[in-house]
């Protein structure tokens, strides 16, 4: 069922005032908002995913495309459903492997306001890691991409190797370290990923953590859950690109 609100008490009620581009929608397309609303309220609720996974994915898609405004809105959402510091910080560490460092700094940005939200001092830190996590020699490396797809080595990956296999090495390292099972599941990263390349309309990202997630027990309704949200931020074109993953069972 449909739940109508009121855009000016929706996002009120939301974010504790009325956000300027909310009033100035209201004032210009009054109409506008009163369907961007009912889409909003549609689509950030409980589902395949938790609203407070569905607001975790938006804090990455939006750390990663460096749209701090979005990304801090997010960050409430997802506190307020009940995500923790850690669980944010774990989502935009994951950014990184995507879209670099720059992820990271916008990033933290989101986890500066959290802190101060929440009124927390002590965190739990990820354990440091073991220097036998780390692999051998660069068969190893090449191999545990050839598990990670699921058959031949990536091209990506084939030319690295024959141009910078160090490179290859600490990315691989980095990789290895951000994409398991933390505070945040391996699963639901994959997920983000999903979600970042969906908004930056990416075809080989999307394929590639499509398959990631899937390979961690993620559902067609869990992967439609991540496209439909990655529409709110960045239109209905990401809706067109995540579709194209979707399978409908009959």
């Amino acid at each position: 069922m449909t739940t109508t609100f009121n855009g000016l008490e929706f996002f009120e009620r939301v974010y504790g005032q009325v956000p300027d581009w909310v009033a100035k929608m209201h004032h210009f397309a009054p109409k506008a908002l009163e369907y961007y609303t009912k889409l909003r309220g549609e689509i950030l609720v409980d589902g395949a995913l938790s609203k407070k996974e569905k607001e975790l994915i938006l804090v990455g898609i939006n750390a990663a495309r460096r749209y701090e405004r979005s990304m801090i809105y997010h960050t409430k959402g997802t506190i307020d459903s009940g995500a923790s510091i850690e669980e944010v910080a774990d989502v935009l560490a994951t950014c990184i492997i995507s879209r670099g460092i720059p992820a990271w700094f916008t990033g933290v940005k989101a986890i500066e306001y959290a802190v101060s939200y929440v009124g927390k001092e002590e965190f739990n830190a990820a354990p440091p890691e073991d220097e036998d996590s780390f692999f051998a020699s660069l068969a190893d490396y090449n191999s545990y991409y050839e598990k990670e797809v699921g058959g031949e080595l990536p091209n990506w990956v084939k030319v690295l190797n024959q141009f910078n296999p160090s490179v290859l090495e600490r990315y691989t390292d980095l990789r290895r370290t951000v994409l398991k099972d933390n505070v945040v599941s391996r699963k639901l990263k994959e997920l983000v990923l999903v979600g970042i390349n969906v908004a930056e309309m990416y075809p080989k990202g999307i394929e590639l953590h499509v398959q990631g997630a899937k390979k961690y027990g993620a559902t067609e309704a869990e992967i439609a859950d991540v496209s439909l949200v990655a529409l709110l931020t960045a239109g209905i074109p990401a809706w067109f690109e995540g579709s194209d993953y979707l399978s409908i069972e009959k």
